[in-house]
């Protein structure tokens, strides 16, 4: 049977691990109390980021963005750009010389009064024919203007309807006004100082082109000569420079398809008659004259552009606020 001091030290053996083993619980609670601490700072500090952001988008949604636009206005619509609605059309004059078919261009630079949005393209063409005659006796020159000098023509030939129309028997004048030869096979019957070519466009500022092959002159307007309408507003931005490329697909008045020579003595009428009675050109049968006393001057001038208007702006950058 055990003493009274073996009790006593079993008892003292076990109350000591049951506070050793209290300690250590309590020590293990700290520990996960310290944790969930950390634990609900971090909810904390999340709540106020996520609430911070709240704020923002609500006070952005309240002043309606800059310039009183959403930012989503400001990446899809032209309209939300600020400044005054001018009417405006961007054109480039592009001189046609005779028996010219090599590829020409023309430029303009946006100016800084504002961003430019086209709307519509048109192109028109005008005549600078000029003619001289030397006179086969005394070698003297005499200058002249075509009757189409001046004025504006087509720039395609989709409407020339009386194409092979000249159904009528050969005519020599022989009363006041003489000479003037005309014939079917010698008097064309399309329009004079029409012009047909393929028109490129390119904005030197974006690397998107603006087709995927070059754009028959018959397909840049729309009708006879009327705007075309474009799929969508063409932006251009201040300082880009627009160019198109031009290339005729005939020079102005070509002699080509043309006959000569049928006349006495083999030579009359020239090659490039064949629209002499349009602009009005004399040139004569002179006996034994084997070269045409007659130097003509198709030139012209391509007109060609966008119609639309221009944001105008304030020097340097536009504030949005």
């Amino acid at each position: 049977m055990a003493n009274l001091d073996q009790i006593l030290r079993q008892m003292q053996q076990q109350i000591g691990f049951a506070a050793a083993t209290a300690r250590e619980t309590q020590t293990g609670m700290q520990n996960v109390s310290g944790d969930q601490a950390l634990i609900r700072q971090e909810l904390q500090r999340q709540q106020r980021d996520l609430q911070n952001v709240a704020d923002a988008l609500m006070r952005v949604k309240a002043s309606g963005g800059q310039g009183g636009a959403s930012i989503s206005d400001h990446v899809r619509y032209i309209e939300s750009i600020p400044g005054r609605r001018v009417p405006f059309d961007m054109l480039v004059d592009i001189p046609i010389g005779a028996n010219q078919t090599a590829q020409t261009q023309g430029t303009i630079t946006v100016s800084q009064d504002g961003p430019f949005v086209a709307v519509a393209r048109f192109a028109i063409f005008q005549s600078a024919f000029q003619f001289q005659f030397r006179d086969p006796q005394d070698n003297s020159l005499a200058a002249f203007q075509g009757r189409s000098f001046g004025r504006y023509r087509p720039i395609h030939s989709v409407n020339d309807w009386n194409d092979a129309g000249a159904g009528y028997n050969p005519v020599i004048a022989l009363g006041a006004g003489a000479p003037i030869f005309a014939s079917p096979s010698n008097h064309s019957s399309f329009r004079t100082m029409e012009w047909d070519g393929v028109v490129e466009f390119f904005n030197q500022g974006a690397a998107y082109p603006r087709s995927n092959i070059q754009v028959p002159s018959a397909f840049w307007v729309s009708e006879n000569n009327a705007p075309f309408q474009l799929g969508a507003l063409d932006f251009f931005e201040r300082g880009e420079t627009m160019q198109w490329r031009v290339t005729p697909t005939h020079s102005n008045n070509p002699a080509a398809g043309n006959v000569s020579g049928f006349a006495a003595g083999g030579f009359y009428p020239f090659l490039d008659s064949q629209y002499d009675v349009q602009e009005g050109v004399s040139d004569p049968f002179l006996a034994g004259v084997e070269t045409d006393p007659i130097t003509r001057l198709p030139d012209g001038i391509l007109t060609i552009g966008f119609h639309g208007f221009r944001i105008i702006q304030p020097p340097g950058p536009v504030s949005m606020t």
